[in-house]
């Protein structure tokens, strides 16, 4: 009646969490959930792929997180080796020397050779050591998905240095014409100077302007080197050892689709990890109940002794044992140990609720900086497009001798100013959109 009247504490099912996120973003009404985003869409380069699978196979952080995953899967293999019986075997030489206390004794030597083996296995009645091994299943799951995260974030890292070198290589292109053109205008203006058609503010004023555009060069480059270091050792290389091959710059449009928010926690590992933590900790919770009921084992010996090696198995012993262990009296120690569970499984759950929040705001955030990105993107080719036309005007009125090669080196700056803008901009449009794919969990193929 005692035994039929335990129950085992049942492991809470979660599975109406993901009933919490939104159907759909607000920033985007196209939602496609049989479909999800790839980076090899955005990032269609052959180059960065391979260095994707260099990163994934040398990077040391990633290497240290896959030890990590190696030791939650030897601590799930120990949780499951306590569920099986365990064997012991012992074998023991005893030789003793016996003297009677009479003047004619002798002393008589006796030698015992005994071997035992013996066996002993807890009955898991209550699941409790069933519900610790799935503990350990679910802790292993969760460094897995921890180290992809960290893979997921690396990988963000390489993208986003592949993008700020590209994008300081293009820059002190521009950055290069414009002192070109800067040079021209300088000597133009100076000989104005000396004509009187010009002033000393005037010769001044483009001295300044070939400074500052000299002034930006070695920023640039300091740039592109910091980013070319980091990109190095993102591949478990040294600082100088990986030499970016030139690729073409990738131009991206809106996204044609997203997945719906519910599916986050299945794509983005950090939001998996946090789920399977919380289940982890709800089985610990029925693992602590457990550990209040009875406990029922089951030993078996078997020893066989004799005087010597041919008189094995003169004394044999076969016992037979099985024990019901019943806490009765711990000063509240398991009953505090399944409060304090509880508590864990309550900021387990809190930290997962507050992640989810997180993910869809970081998704949000970055679909609202790409929309007004690629609204800014249209206007600044419109005014490329004006600078262009300007330039066009200002030489052929050049020509015609209507206007002098001042205004023609004026419209110049001013359109590859305007070019120089497109570049840092076209730049923070890709590493957002890196971002955003990292935020959706998007993997880098099909």
């Amino acid at each position: 009646m005692i035994l039929s009247a335990c129950t085992v504490a049942p492991v809470r099912n979660r599975a109406e969490i993901p009933e919490t996120l939104p159907a759909q973003f607000d920033a985007c009404d196209a939602v496609d959930a049989d479909e999800p985003l790839v980076w090899t869409e955005s990032f269609p380069s052959p180059s960065l792929t391979v260095d994707i699978q260099t990163l994934i196979n040398e990077n040391f952080e990633l290497k240290a997180a896959r030890a990590r995953v190696d030791q939650a899967a030897i601590a799930y293999g120990i949780a499951g080796s306590d569920r099986w019986p365990s064997v012991e075997a012992k074998a023991d030489v005893d030789r003793a020397r016996v003297k009677e206390d009479e003047p004619d004794s002798t002393a008589t030597t006796r030698n015992t050779i005994a071997f035992e083996a013996a066996l002993t296995w807890e009955l898991d009645i209550w699941g409790r050591l069933k519900t610790r091994q799935a503990a350990a299943a679910l802790t292993l799951q969760k460094k897995q998905a921890l180290a992809d995260q960290i893979a997921l974030d690396l990988q963000t890292l390489l993208v986003e240095s592949w993008i700020t070198q590209h994008g300081a290589k293009r820059l002190k292109q521009v950055l290069r014409e414009q002192r070109e053109t800067n040079l021209q205008y300088l000597g133009l203006t100076e000989l104005g100077f000396t004509q009187g058609q010009a002033s000393v503010l005037d010769v001044l004023q483009q001295r300044g302007n070939l400074v500052s555009t000299e002034r930006s060069l070695p920023d640039v480059d300091a740039r592109r080197r910091r980013a070319a270091n980091a990109y190095a050792v993102l591949l478990g290389r040294l600082p100088g050892e990986c030499d970016l091959a030139e690729d073409a710059w990738p131009v991206i449009g809106p996204l044609p689709h997203l997945v719906s928010p519910r599916r986050l926690l299945d794509l983005r590992p950090d939001l998996r990890a946090a789920f399977l933590a919380l289940e982890a900790a709800d089985h610990e919770v029925a693992a602590a109940i457990a550990d209040r009921l009875p406990r029922l084992s089951i030993g078996l010996t078997v020893a066989e002794s004799g005087s010597s090696l041919r008189r094995i198995g003169d004394g044999n012993v076969l016992r037979v044992a099985s024990g019901l262990l019943v806490p009765v009296f711990d000063a509240g120690r398991l009953k505090a140990n399944v409060a304090k569970r509880e508590a864990e499984a309550r900021e387990s759950l809190a930290v997962l609720e507050q992640a989810m929040r997180v993910a869809v705001r970081e998704v949000e955030d970055a679909l609202a900086v790409e929309m007004a990105l690629f609204d800014e993107h249209g206007l600044l080719l419109a005014e490329i497009a004006i600078a262009r036309d300007t330039v066009k005007e200002a030489t052929l009125q050049y020509v015609n001798g209507q206007e002098t090669f001042l205004a023609v080196l004026a419209a110049l700056v001013k359109q590859q100013t305007l070019q120089q803008n497109e570049i840092a901009l076209q730049q923070e449009l890709l590493i957002n959109r890196a971002r955003l794919l990292k935020a959706l969990g998007a993997k880098w193929s099909r």
